[in-house]
């Protein structure tokens, strides 16, 4: 069976052209992260330059937001009001570009996981609403990321209340593998169809160490199964996100072979 398409992420700082020029070389496709302070630090005509350096290497982007210190169910009001404006300015230039998903960091840390998520999600609640309606208006679909998230269930709770065409999950290994408590098979049952996109990469299980797929401790081997047993149109997109490009080399290989034998659909 032919492998899917794989994306690496690239933040702002690597998109030049020698990086650019080595995804196209192996046929990669990039998924774009701009920091917040990117946001306020780049000039419109960069942007413009950006977008004919993808178009002229028939790049077909997604999108990845910003993340540090936001937080859509803080405490603050008015920190509250930040993440809802970055997220909804990383929206709109993702459409600008041609992205058709966009992966989001909830920003609920360990210490409202569980008991205490119910609270945060009342108080992300107003600004989930907009963010939602803003991507789905775009022609967006969001991608929840899982970061401290010992099972599932908080992230299927915050996705429930909206469109499945819209609101879903990017499962990322390497956080599962130093937080999860719960087996893989399970995140991948339990989220199913609202599973729109995996962040590959790997670590030994104590950092997050972003090194090459298999050269870590993450058993693969669940994510492999249940992605081979999907129609091709039902499977999440796969996204690496490790720098060195030894590491890239490596996991594009691995994750191909994957996909190298017969395989049967649900």
């Amino acid at each position: 069976m032919t492998a899917p398409t794989i994306y690496v992420n690239l933040s702002y700082r690597h998109m030049k052209a020698e990086e650019l020029d080595f995804l196209a070389l192996q046929g990669l496709q990039p998924e774009l992260y701009f920091s917040g302070e990117d946001i306020d630090s780049t000039a419109p005509e960069a942007f413009n330059a950006l977008q004919a350096e993808f178009a002229s290497r028939k790049f077909k982007p997604i999108w990845h937001a910003p993340f540090f210190d936001l937080n859509l169910g803080a405490h603050d009001p008015k920190i509250r009001a930040v993440s809802l404006d970055r997220l909804t300015w990383s929206i709109d230039l993702a459409k600008r570009f041609g992205a058709d998903q966009i992966v989001i960091h909830p920003g609920f840390g360990p210490y409202v996981l569980g008991k205490n998520f119910s609270h945060w999600f009342d108080r992300a609640r107003p600004a989930l609403d907009t963010v939602i309606a803003h991507a789905e208006k775009a022609g967006l679909r969001i991608a929840f990321e899982n970061i401290y998230d010992a099972c599932p269930d908080d992230l299927a709770a915050l996705i429930e209340p909206y469109p499945e065409k819209v609101a879903g999950v990017c499962f990322d290994t390497g956080h599962f593998n130093l937080f999860s408590q719960t087996a893989m098979k399970t995140w991948l049952e339990r989220l199913g169809n609202r599973l729109f996109e995996c962040h590959l990469h790997d670590n030994l299980g104590s950092e997050d160490d972003h090194i090459a797929v298999e050269d870590g401790t993450v058993k693969y081997g669940p994510l492999v199964s249940w992605l081979n047993a999907r129609e091709p149109a039902k499977r999440p997109l796969l996204t690496l996100e490790m720098e060195q490009k030894t590491h890239v080399i490596k996991s594009v290989t691995r994750v191909k072979n994957w996909f190298a034998g017969p395989v049967e659909t649900l």
